[in-house]
């Protein structure tokens, strides 16, 4: 089989990869400049003489979401472009990357939709018992497994005596209440529940090296009258929205938990401001994020620039 040509990637396709990149940086930035919940917050009440506390886990979910993102966006939009550089894109990691950052955050997302404090507490120690039985299973030592056996059976212990219920929710529960957590509470468009399963699985696939989603999840094109299958960027795309959607949602609401939004309109515009500055820059765009584009020149047609 002849290998597929290469196809440039025009601005229109590769722009929601752009915006994913420098959402993450943002983001980034937003969750490491956050500090530990002030007193009274709901963060604080929950975790309050709390071992495990929830704002910890709720902030490493995001931080891992994050770093899988920062990834693809130095990969995908590097600080630094060499003009002689070719960068080459597959489904299958990109898709594995948005899939690990959508799993993560909405473990954060499902803790922090819960409704009232007992129902976060409940939701946060239900991952923390799941976490620790991983952690379990893939302990080599005898000793330490038997610890952490204790450890899990411990806490599951108080919970239960408190005739509290807990759950070990799959990836695919948490990706999809994630979605609806965002769908319910912003004017964000987020994909529907059906097809929030069918990217989660398509890139679950991916990651799997399964057959099908290299199968479906493909697009053809003919050159010098012959055809060829490449991948779909259009797909790629969905899946990497989508999990900027729930992280970017899970940042903020983190943010509210802790009780630092007051502030988060300042950051978030200094944030932005900083980031316009580092960022390569397309022909014609502003020098500073405040500076309003440059208009047509005395030849240009304002209808056609």
């Amino acid at each position: 089989m002849a290998a597929a040509p290469r196809v440039e990637i025009d601005r229109a396709t590769s722009l929601p990869w752009v915006m994913v990149a420098q959402s993450a940086r943002l983001l980034r930035d937003l969750l490491q400049g956050t500090p530990e919940p002030v007193g009274g917050s709901p963060f604080a009440q929950v975790d309050e003489d709390l071992p495990e506390a929830s704002a910890r886990w709720c902030r490493s979910y995001l931080s891992s979401a994050l770093e899988h993102l920062c990834m693809w966006a130095d990969f995908v939009a590097p600080l630094t472009l060499h003009p002689d550089t070719t960068v080459h894109h597959d489904a299958r990691p990109a898709q594995t990357l948005a899939r690990a950052a959508l799993e993560s955050a909405s473990q954060a997302v499902w803790v922090m939709a819960a409704d009232n404090a007992p129902e976060l507490l409940r939701r946060h120690l239900s991952l923390v018992l799941a976490d620790w039985e991983e952690q379990r299973k893939a302990e080599i030592d005898p000793e330490t497994k038997e610890a952490l056996r204790s450890q899990r059976a411990a806490l599951l212990d108080i919970i239960e005596s408190h005739g509290v219920r807990v759950d070990n929710p799959s990836y695919l529960t948490l990706v999809t209440a994630a979605a609806e957590e965002v769908r319910e509470k912003t004017t964000v468009d987020i994909v529907r529940r059906a097809e929030v399963e069918r990217l989660w699985r398509a890139s679950a696939g991916s990651a799997h090296g399964k057959m099908w989603p290299s199968v479906e999840l493909r697009t053809s094109v003919d050159v010098a009258g012959r055809r060829y299958s490449l991948p779909d960027a259009d797909a790629m795309s969905a899946m990497l929205v989508l999990a900027d959607q729930v992280t970017q949602y899970g940042v903020f609401r983190y943010i509210d938990r802790a009780g630092h939004e007051p502030n988060l309109a300042k950051r978030l515009r200094d944030a932005t401001e900083r980031w316009y500055q580092l960022i390569p820059k397309v022909p014609g765009a502003p020098e500073r994020l405040q500076d309003p584009p440059p208009g047509p020149t005395a030849h240009e047609d304002p209808a056609r620039s």
